[in-house]
């Protein structure tokens, strides 16, 4: 038997025009400063670590804030939820990370001879199965060489995708947050055999990556941008009065925090601090913006396709940058950059086209097989027969 949310759910709004254009340009900005930096790693052989890890915690700020967005709309469904939403996930996640991680496998066969990323399993068949079930860098393998325990089988991206680093953790914060959210909090039921292995994978990555892993942070970035999501959409419910002053002080508060905190201390974007400041200048904007309708519709354009293929340009610029610099070695640099980063451009354009922008198709196949995976048997009794993770204390 299925059961409504509760009446005074909390829902997310619709976002105006100008709100939606600011967070395709964030999310393009983000995926375009990702590329500089390998550009300059790459071609250059410099450190541009910094840009890397800012533009690493814009995508993590909006992904908490999305995702959390897209769990209250779950919420005013009928249960199940839980299905349909690791479903919308996986098909967010692996539609164009499959045929991405394809890619790099066959340009690694033809096109690089070169050995990138960090000691441990990154090519081969071990390598590209453990990327495809997302277990690269996973903590379990990271525990164990603080442990001094060396094993062969340590998973890393595969050659030349490191990128595919940060996709397996947020994939995983997904089904942490998601158990949580509707299993935890909505009393949503689901299938034992399901649940313990997915807690066994998830959670542990959830907890490492609050205190350590490459983003030192990550989860914790991801969690502002949720209670950013979260915030907002309260705001919103409340009819969101005086939205033009809290933008400001947001925005004031967060510009004047950062700078203090860079003259001290430097930047470092996986820094919690920093990053919080960061939060309050990116959703203070975006709060600033709520209220405007629309704008010019040719910019409006631009930063929608520009934020359509971000993802794929995520996934597959780092190796088409590697093929192209192994191709292009007798060029000039200054024809050699810019052909490498226009091919990466054009292959992820392709990627997004012949697979990306289908991930709702995706999911639509996707939702009834994981709600019949997920949840539980219904018993005669039309109640089910596994018990929640949390009763709910008697009244």
């Amino acid at each position: 038997m299925t059961a409504l949310a509760e009446p005074d759910a909390r829902t997310a709004p619709a976002m105006s025009g100008a709100a939606s254009a600011y967070l395709d340009a964030v999310r393009a900005i983000a995926a375009n400063v990702v590329v500089v930096s390998h550009v300059l790693l790459v071609y250059v052989g410099g450190s541009s670590m910094g840009a890397a890890a800012f533009a690493v915690a814009l995508f993590f700020l909006l992904s908490g804030f999305l995702i959390t967005q897209s769990m209250l709309n779950w919420q005013s469904r009928p249960q199940p939820r839980l299905g349909g939403f690791l479903a919308d996930r996986v098909a967010r996640i692996l539609t164009p990370y499959v045929p991405a991680l394809l890619l790099v496998v066959a340009a690694n066969a033809f096109f690089i001879s070169s050995k990138w990323g960090e000691p441990g399993v990154n090519s081969g068949a071990l390598a590209f199965l453990g990327n495809l079930l997302m277990l690269q860098d996973h903590s379990a393998f990271q525990l164990l060489a603080i442990l001094h325990v060396d094993v062969p089988w340590r998973i890393r991206p595969y050659n030349a995708a490191e990128p595919f680093w940060t996709v397996s953790i947020e994939m995983w914060i997904y089904v942490a947050t998601g158990l949580f959210f509707f299993c935890v909090l909505g009393h949503e039921r689901i299938r034992r055999r399901v649940l313990w292995p997915l807690v066994a994978l998830s959670v542990p990555v959830v907890v490492w990556n609050a205190a350590a892993g490459g983003g030192k942070s990550l989860t914790l970035i991801w969690l502002l941008g949720a209670v950013a999501g979260w915030a907002i959409a309260g705001l919103s419910a409340s009819g969101g009065r005086r939205t033009a002053w809290l933008a400001i002080w947001l925005v004031a508060l967060g510009a004047a925090g950062l700078g203090g905190r860079i003259a001290k201390v430097g930047f470092d974007a996986y820094e919690l601090q920093t990053a919080a400041l960061i939060a309050m200048l990116v959703f203070g904007v975006l709060i600033g913006l709520a209220r405007v309708p629309s704008v010019p519709p040719l910019l409006e354009r631009g930063c929608r396709f520009l934020a359509s293929y971000s993802y794929s340009l995520y996934l597959i610029h780092n190796t088409v940058l590697i093929a192209a610099f192994e191709a292009t070695q007798d060029m000039p640099r200054w024809l050699s950059i810019p052909l490498g980063v226009l091919l990466s451009h054009a292959v992820a354009i392709a990627l997004y086209w012949a697979f990306e922008r289908h991930h709702r198709r995706v999911a639509q196949w996707l939702r009834p097989r994981f709600a019949r995976a997920i949840a539980p048997p219904v018993a005669a009794t039309g109640r089910a027969a596994t018990a929640p993770l949390f009763r709910s204390a008697p009244h």
